[in-house]
């Protein structure tokens, strides 16, 4: 009983808003000319983009940082920006009202080259449902060219709806966790004796 408890802790959390996917594990750019492939809807990563099917957004740069998308389908890759690519604030909405650039050039990448955290917006073609999802990732650079590099996460709405910046999957806290499972093991012990009870008064 007490391990059934535990199951259902482990069970993945859901939210209100549970359309929206978070990844949140780094990944190094590496300052070549191949850079890293990332499928932005499985988290799968590597230098080899054969490795990495379905690919949806290639960071690199030999010198300085540019970022790299696929060309089909047509018209559902891409990063937010106009002339070059928009550093988002916090609460920018991404969405199909937004325009995306699909440039390969630093000169497109300057808001990401300067030293600090950024927030590119991005839409990507998701395999499992055939619509475009929109998300927004987060990047630390190193100036003055944007190297060293590494996109730190991620988060996409996964129906095709809008997605704000700041707007990521729920997880529980970790003191959050820990109380539901010390819940569950004390609930989980209290039944235990209660049937051995009941047992030895049947016996």
């Amino acid at each position: 009983m007490c391990a059934a408890a535990l199951a259902g802790v482990a069970a993945p959390a859901t939210d209100a808003n549970a359309s929206i996917v978070t990844f949140s594990t780094p990944i190094s750019i590496p300052p070549t000319f191949e850079g890293v492939y990332i499928n932005l809807l499985t988290g799968a990563n590597n230098v080899v983009p054969s490795l990495v099917p379905g690919w949806d957004f290639g960071p690199w740069g030999t010198s300085t940082l540019n970022f790299f998308w696929p060309i089909n389908p047509t018209g559902t890759s891409g990063g937010v920006g106009g002339a070059t690519y928009t550093d988002l604030a916090p609460g920018a909405v991404v969405s199909s009202a937004s325009t995306f650039l699909q440039s390969a050039q630093g000169s497109a990448t300057g808001a990401f080259q300067a030293a600090g955290t950024h927030t590119l917006g991005f839409r990507f073609f998701n395999e499992s449902t055939s619509a475009v999802n929109y998300g927004y990732l987060r990047l630390t650079t190193t100036g003055p060219l944007g190297f060293p590099a590494r996109v730190d996460g991620w988060s996409f709405e996964n129906t095709g709806g809008a997605i704000a910046v700041g707007d990521t999957a729920a997880v529980p806290e970790p003191s959050t966790i820990a109380l539901v499972a010390l819940s569950a093991l004390a609930l989980g012990a209290t039944n235990l004796r209660k049937l051995r009870r009941q047992r030895k008064l049947a016996s």
